[in-house]
C-alpha cells in the first residue's frame, strides 16, 4: 500500500520511470501527473531480467576467481615443490661432491703414503752405505792415527804395506752419491666448479623450442646455424639476463664439437657450428639445466659430393695437348697446375681453370711431379741419372738431388713438413727423404707383401700407399710400421682394380684412382667406403692421377684419353 499521507488505503499499481519510484493512483494524479507511468507488473518483469543478467555475470566471475585461486594455489604448491626439489638436489650434488672427495683424499693420501715410504726407504738404503763407509773410514783413521802416536819403528814397517793397502781400498771405493728424491706434485686438473647461485627466471625450458634445426640441408665442413627461442609458461617469447643455455653437440665419434652462442638479448640464442665430418650428429640443449623441448635430436649431416664442372685436353704436341700424362700436382702456394707430359718430354703450367701458361721441357721422360710449400716443383726423371730435378714454378732450374738411397724411383709427393716420399721399384720400399733431398729418413715395406708400391702419401700421422699389383691400399703409421688394408681385388663398392693415384680432400676423406673399374672411389681415413664418382666421366678411359686444388677442386687426368677432368 502507499506510504503517503492520505493514500494510506491505496494500492502501488504503477511504477514512475521517471522518478524510479512505485505510486499509487493518487500519487499518480497528484504528484506524477506527466510523468511516464507503467505498470507495476510489467516493469518489475522486465527489471527482473536485468537483474538475472547481473546476476549471472556476478556468478560467472566468481567462478572465474574461484578457478584462479585453485590455479594459483596449485601454482604455489608447484612453486614450493620446485624450491624444495631444487633446494634437495643442490643438497644432494654438494653430499655427492663431499663423498666423491673424501674418497679422492682417502686415495691421494694412500698414494702419498706410498710414495713417502718408498722414497723413506731409498734415502735409508743410501744413508746405510754412506754410514758403512764412514764406519770403515773411521776405523782405518783411528788405527793408523793410533800407530803414527806411538811411533814405533818396528810397527811402522810392519804395517805400512797392510795400512797402505786398506787406505787405497777404501779412498778407490766409488763414492755413492747422494740420493735426490723427485718432486712431488699434486696437480688439480679442474678445480671445483660450483655456480654458487640460485636461478630465478620466468623462462620454462618445456616451452622453450629450437627454430631451424631441421629445416636446412647440413653439409660436412660448412658453416651452419639454428636458433633457440626462450619462452615462459605461458608460450610467450621472453628474455632473462641469468638464463643459462648450454648446447652439447656430439659427433658420430662422440667427441664435442665446437659451437658459439649468440645472445641477442631478445630471448633468442643463434646457436653457430661446422661439422667436419659426415655422419649422425647428436644435439643436446639445457635451458637453466633442464632439457629444451624436442631435446636431444639428431642432425644428419652430409658429406660433399664432387660435381663435374668441366675437361680439356686431347692428345698431340701443342698447348693442352698431351702424349701421356704421367702425373699432376697442384701448388698450394699459386693453384697452378703441373702436368707431366711425359710423352713430349715436357711438364705444362696451368691455371685452375686449365688455362696454359708455360712449358718445361726435360731431358728425358718426367715421370712424377710434386710442388713444395715454397712453390718449387720437383720432378722425377727415372731411366737416366735418378735425379729430382728443381724448378721454379717461372720454370727456371734450379738444382740437382742425386740421391744416393734412390735406386729405381717411381712415384714423389711431398708432406706438409716438406718430406720428401718416394716409391722405389727396385728394393720395394717406400723412401723419406729430408727436406732438401740429401738425408734418408725412413725406409720402409710391407712386411707380407713382395709386390712394388706405386704411390704414397703422408697425413695425419700415416702414410697410405697404392700397390696395383695387390690391388690394395696399404696403411702404415709415422714410423713405417704396417697397419691393415684398404680394399682388395674386384669391382664391387672397396673393392679395386689397379689402385693408382691417391689424395686426401679437405674433407679428410681418401680419393683413390681405381683405374680399370673407370671410377674414383671415396673412403674414410680409417678405410670405410664412402662414394663414388662413376660413369660418362671416364668413358673410354682410365683415370690414373688426382689432385686437389687450394679450392678443394678435384683434378683427375686420365693418360690413355689424355684428358684432364675437374670437379667442384
Amino acid at each position: 500500500m502507499c506510504s503517503q499521507q492520505y493514500h494510506e488505503d491505496q494500492p502501488l499499481e504503477f511504477y514512475c520511470e521517471d522518478c524510479k519510484v512505485l505510486i499509487c493512483h493518487k500519487c499518480s494524479v497528484v504528484s506524477h501527473d506527466r510523468h511516464f507511468k507503467t505498470d507495476t507488473q510489467k516493469t518489475a518483469q522486465e527489471q527482473k531480467m536485468q537483474m538475472s543478467d547481473a546476476v549471472a555475470k556476478v556468478k560467472a566471475e566468481m567462478v572465474r576467481y574461484e578457478s584462479e585461486i585453485k590455479k594459483q594455489t596449485d601454482l604455489r604448491n608447484k612453486n614450493k615443490v620446485e624450491i624444495l626439489n631444487e633446494e634437495k638436489k643442490m643438497t644432494d650434488t654438494v653430499e655427492k661432491l663431499i663423498r666423491d672427495l673424501r674418497e679422492h683424499e682417502r686415495k691421494m693420501k694412500d698414494k702419498f703414503r706410498e710414495i713417502y715410504e718408498a722414497e723413506q726407504k731409498r734415502h735409508a738404503t743410501r744413508l746405510e752405505n754412506l754410514e758403512l763407509v764412514a764406519t770403515q773410514l773411521k776405523s782405518c783413521f783411528e788405527r793408523c792415527q793410533s800407530i803414527l802416536d806411538r811411533n814405533f819403528s818396528v810397527e811402522i814397517l810392519q804395517t805400512n804395506h797392510a795400512i797402505l793397502g786398506r787406505c787405497n781400498e777404501l779412498l778407490n771405493v766409488r763414492k755413492p752419491d747422494l740420493y735426490m728424491s723427485p718432486y712431488v706434485h699434486y696437480l688439480v686438473k679442474k678445480k671445483l666448479d660450483l655456480m654458487d647461485r640460485v636461478v630465478v627466471t620466468k623462462t620454462d625450458p618445456s616451452k622453450c623450442l629450437a627454430e631451424g634445426q631441421h629445416s636446412k640441408e647440413v653439409k660436412e665442413r660448412k658453416e651452419t646455424n639454428f636458433v633457440i627461442v626462450t619462452k615462459d609458461s605461458e608460450g610467450f617469447q621472453c628474455y632473462q639476463q641469468d638464463d643459462k643455455i648450454k648446447v652439447d653437440l656430439l659427433t658420430p665419434e662422440g667427441d664435442q664439437l665446437k659451437t658459439n652462442i649468440k645472445d641477442t638479448k631478445d630471448g633468442k640464442y643463434t646457436v653457430t657450428y661446422t661439422p667436419q665430418d659426415a655422419g649422425q650428429h647428436r644435439v643436446e640443449i639445457l635451458v637453466n639445466g633442464q632439457p629444451m623441448t624436442g631435446s636431444p635430436w639428431i642432425v644428419q649431416v652430409h658429406q660433399h659430393q664432387h660435381q663435374f664442372a668441366f675437361q680439356f685436353g686431347s692428345k698431340g704436341k701443342g698447348q693442352r695437348e698431351f702424349d701421356g700424362i704421367h702425373d699432376i700436382d697442384v701448388s698450394n702456394k699459386t693453384g697452378t697446375l703441373a702436368v707431366a707430359d711425359s710423352g713430349n718430354n715436357r711438364i705444362q703450367l696451368l691455371s685452375s681453370e686449365g688455362n696454359f701458361q708455360r712449358e718445361i721441357k726435360i731431358d728425358g721422360i718426367p715421370w712424377s711431379v710434386a710442388f713444395t710449400d715454397s712453390g718449387d716443383l720437383l720432378t722425377l726423371v727415372p731411366r737416366s741419372d735418378n735425379k729430382l730435378r728443381v724448378f721454379s714454378e717461372e720454370g727456371h732450374f734450379i738444382k740437382h738431388i742425386n740421391d744416393k738411397h734412390l735406386d729405381k724411383p717411381i712415384r714423389l709427393s711431398i708432406a706438409s713438413d716438406g718430406r720428401i716420399i718416394i716409391t722405389d721399384w727396385s728394393d720395394k720400399k717406400i723412401k723419406v727423404l729430408s727436406p732438401d733431398g740429401n738425408d734418408l729418413l725412413q725406409s720402409f715395406s710391407s712386411p707380407h707383401c713382395d709386390k712394388s708400391p706405386f704411390f704414397a702419401i703422408f697425413h695425419q700421422d700415416k702414410f697410405f700407399v697404392s700397390y696395383y699389383i695387390d690391388d690394395c691400399v696399404k696403411v702404415f703409421d709415422k714410423t713405417g710400421l704396417y697397419l691393415h688394408d684398404i680394399g682388395c681385388k674386384g669391382s664391387n663398392d672397396g673393392q679395386f682394380d689397379y689402385p693408382l693415384g691417391l689424395v686426401i680432400d679437405k674433407y679428410n676423406r681418401l680419393i683413390v684412382c681405381d683405374a680399370l673399374n673407370r671410377r674414383l672411389q671415396l673412403f674414410t681415413l680409417s678405410g670405410t667406403f664412402l662414394s663414388k664418382i662413376d660413369g660418362q666421366y671416364f668413358k673410354n678411359g682410365f683415370p690414373r692421377y688426382v689432385a686437389i686444388n687450394r679450392g678443394g677442386s678435384l683434378i683427375v687426368a686420365d693418360i690413355d684419353n689424355s684428358r684432364i677432368s675437374v670437379f667442384y
